[in-house]
């Protein structure tokens, strides 16, 4: 209930915004309550994932792309997401979640969350998304240039930049994973 709650709240807020760069830094704050906490009285480890998710949607109005989602059926899928908990988080603390994309391909677009406290790191994600669009998963910059085209202005030149060696070490393992399933 409290998920929704905060998704309405976003609802309100975020479609009268400017649009803005999709390679910007999107930035959601929270407040830690009581009912986000665990027996050890900190941010329970489930909460993470679901703010994650209010973070993704909150970037997606931001860069224009939630119409596209009800009127050309856009949607994106996690297919993985690491997360690295550095320091735990208290109750009533104010928490920043930075996000942005860090590199995609033809098949995935990376993303990168910052949990921060007081400007210090608390726990740090790295998410591998699939765009999808009519059952096919779709690069990351079709959906860039069907938002262009969607506002009417000129498509975007995307380029991809240069996965960072966080993220280079991510599809490795993925690969890897995947290639050691189908060896069984």
């Amino acid at each position: 209930m409290i998920q929704l709650i905060r998704y309405a709240l976003m609802i309100v807020r975020c479609p009268w915004r400017p649009r803005r760069d999709p390679f910007g830094v999107t930035t959601t704050t929270f407040r830690v309550m009581p009912w986000d906490c665990d027996l050890n009285l900190h941010l329970t480890n489930t909460r993470y994932p679901m703010w994650l998710d209010l973070c993704r949607v909150q970037s997606f109005f931001e860069i224009g792309m939630i119409p596209l989602v009800f009127k050309q059926g856009w949607r994106s899928v996690i297919a993985s997401q690491t997360m690295s908990f550095i320091r735990e988080i208290k109750p009533f603390a104010k928490v920043v979640v930075e996000g942005r994309v860090v590199y995609w391909d033809r098949k995935y677009v990376y993303t990168e969350h910052r949990f921060l406290v007081d400007g210090k790191l608390h726990c740090k994600t790295l998410a591998r998304v699939a765009m999808i669009r009519g059952n096919r998963v779709r690069s990351f910059d079709s959906l860039l240039k069907a938002i262009d085209v969607y506002n009417d202005e000129p498509e975007g030149n995307y380029e991809a930049m240069t996965p960072s060696a966080e993220v280079t070490a991510k599809i490795n393992l993925l690969n890897a994973k995947r290639d050691a399933e189908l060896a069984h």
